[in-house]
């Protein structure tokens, strides 16, 4: 039987998606467990690991997996671009009516790697992943400490400015507001765990990027009923505008 393997998550990126799952569990916990005065751990310890887990998700977020991207030469490839809308659509329509599932893992094999990886829907939660990661990221300065500043600028003291200047609407101080918010990002992170868990387990065509981000980083694009396998090298034009050559 022919098989094509490719690499589909590098070393690097499996950890990243390790540090993720650890640091937000962690930070989740840690976070709740003050907030909600839960017994099972003291005030100061669950403040020690809530710090420690924010700085380790906060640089994965915010360094690592901008800089695999790069390096991998993928960030075309998370973008929203026209052809994810009729894939998801596809996709929409494969759940409830069992149409033909439109495929979305695009492997360039003039290239010799993905033009794309990710399920549309995916693209989506994670535009919120970072929306919410960016709310969470600004208020938990402030909830940290008031004088914040890097290259002598102050960092704290914008985002409590923008907080007071946001705070009279909702009739709250600008503090409570950057509470509010933190827990509002907090919260959203535990709607998008249990979506992109649900994601997963709702779609069994995934089985083999399963396996990929959390084992080995490969997978057989002849055996992936998700993938479609294009050679662009021939082809100058943008992005997902290619003239693509089917070989599979």
């Amino acid at each position: 039987m022919d098989r094509l393997i490719v690499t589909r998550h590098t070393t690097l990126e499996r950890l990243s998606h390790y540090t993720n799952i650890a640091s937000l569990a962690l930070l989740l916990a840690s976070g709740f467990s003050m907030y909600l005065g839960l017994p099972y751990l003291s005030y100061g310890d669950s403040y020690s690991i809530h710090i420690i887990s924010a700085a380790a998700f906060i640089a994965n977020n915010w360094i690592v997996m901008p800089y695999t991207a790069f390096m991998n030469r993928s960030l075309s490839s998370y973008f929203f671009w026209p052809m994810d809308f009729r894939r998801l659509w596809g996709i929409i329509k494969n759940f409830f009516t069992g149409s033909e599932y439109p495929p979305y893992s695009v492997y360039d094999i003039g290239k010799g790697r993905f033009a794309n990886r990710l399920h549309p829907g995916a693209k989506l939660l994670l535009y919120s992943h970072y929306a919410a990661l960016f709310v969470a990221t600004a208020t938990g300065i402030v909830l940290y400490s008031g004088s914040v500043t890097v290259l002598g600028f102050g960092v704290s003291s914008l985002i409590v400015r923008a907080l007071d200047m946001l705070a009279p609407s909702f009739h709250m101080p600008g503090m409570a507001l950057a509470l509010v918010l933190h827990m509002a990002a907090a919260y959203w992170f535990v709607a998008e765990a249990i979506i992109h868990v649900g994601m997963v387990q709702l779609d069994p065509k995934k089985s083999q990027h399963i396996r990929s981000i959390f084992l080995h980083g490969k997978e057989d694009l002849y055996a992936d009923p998700t993938a479609d396998i294009v050679d662009t090298s021939e082809s100058s034009k943008d992005f997902e505008e290619k003239t693509a050559v089917e070989v599979k």
